[in-house]
């Protein structure tokens, strides 16, 4: 069956710091693994595609084939889903692109903030 991945990311612009994390669940949303980092600055949208990348990366490292990735930016969703990323300036979206082409089954869908609070930060 499926897993589901949900990502996310915060910026403390006092701080210059960021934050994301992730969590992959099973169908029945028990809670298979997930992360947590902090790392230097960057843009919302930096931070949220990194998210992304980390969430990828530790799906295809635990071996899940089948996964349902759902994300509450916009923006981000609108460029995997119109495959904007793989001439994408940003090096994370580049990366999620060539992610997304490996051999497996990966479902892309923009949640509203308030459903993603399994990871919200």
């Amino acid at each position: 069956g499926y897993v589901k991945l949900n990502t996310d990311g915060a910026v403390l612009s006092l701080r210059a710091c960021a934050s994301l994390g992730g969590a992959i669940r099973d169908t029945n949303g028990v809670w298979q693994c997930g992360f947590s980092m902090t790392i230097g600055e960057g843009t919302m949208f930096q931070v949220e595609a990194r998210a992304v990348l980390e969430g990828l990366h530790l799906a295809w490292d635990k071996g899940f084939r089948k996964l349902k990735f759902e994300c509450d930016n916009t923006l981000l969703i609108e460029i995997i889903l119109a495959s904007g990323a793989v001439d994408s300036r940003l090096t994370e979206l580049r990366l999620i692109h060539n992610m997304l082409i490996r051999h497996w089954e990966v479902h892309v869908k923009h949640i509203p903030q308030a459903h993603n609070i399994v990871v919200d930060i």
